[in-house]
């Protein structure tokens, strides 16, 4: 018997180093966790950043891209109806477009369809900018061009909704991401973004409950806009 005692020992020697190896790696994987869990908030203020940054990006180059279509052709393409084809394609009916909110033409613009999260861009356009009309009535119209220097935009930028303070006014165009809460959000600044109306919102971003807002808007300045124009030749 006596034999054995050792092999006894040593046998529990193994099952207190086995044991005390498992604490060591339960506290390990716990604090593992812990830093993963704490991680995740950065990465996803991370992608959340990346993904704007991204997104104004796309809507500065369509911005860019409206302005080489209206050198081209002398007034803004129309909106792409949602509610026809959504083909991205401009849709127009007869010398007027067929609706004043729609997606993007990305088709004829030859631009980005969507967003950083993948959701179409809304574009929302003043008709007197976009017809086959020479000139708005509001002075001698140039041949080819849907509008004159002394044209006004139907648009207005408020700082929030409703009654905020207005931001710019008499804008021919605006383009519009709903950003990554564009399904769920409740805020009556983002809804006011997608009534297909006159009046827009663009304030600092915000993720408080209710008032949320992630929208990212940019316009076209009518002032920028005619400049242009008349150093591209397309205005006297």
């Amino acid at each position: 018997m006596i034999m054995y005692v050792p092999r006894l020992i040593a046998l529990e020697l193994m099952i207190k180093q086995v044991g005390f190896s498992l604490i060591e790696m339960a506290i390990v994987l716990v604090i593992v966790g812990l830093l993963l869990g704490g991680s995740l908030v950065p990465l996803s203020a991370q992608m959340e950043r990346s993904r704007r940054s991204e997104t104004s990006q796309i809507l500065k180059n369509t911005i860019d891209a409206i302005y080489g279509y209206a050198f081209d052709n002398g007034r803004f393409p129309c909106p792409d109806d949602p509610l026809n084809s959504g083909d991205g394609v401009e849709d127009r009916t007869g010398v007027d477009c067929s609706v004043l909110s729609g997606n993007l033409p990305w088709v004829t613009l030859g631009s980005t369809r969507t967003d950083a999260w993948g959701q179409n861009i809304i574009y929302r356009m003043t008709n007197n900018f976009a017809d086959t009309t020479d000139g708005t009535g509001c002075g001698t119209p140039t041949a080819g061009v849907s509008f004159e220097l002394c044209s006004a935009g139907d648009i207005q930028i408020l700082d929030g909704s409703p009654g905020g303070n207005p931001v710019a006014v008499n804008i021919p165009a605006v383009i519009i991401s709903q950003g990554k809460n564009w399904a769920i959000s409740t805020s009556t600044d983002e809804a006011e973004n997608t009534d297909a109306d006159g009046i827009f919102v663009s304030k600092q971003y915000t993720n408080t409950a209710g008032s949320e807002f992630d929208d990212l808007i940019v316009w076209i300045a009518p002032t920028i806009l005619k400049s242009r124009m008349v150093s591209a030749g397309r205005l006297p």
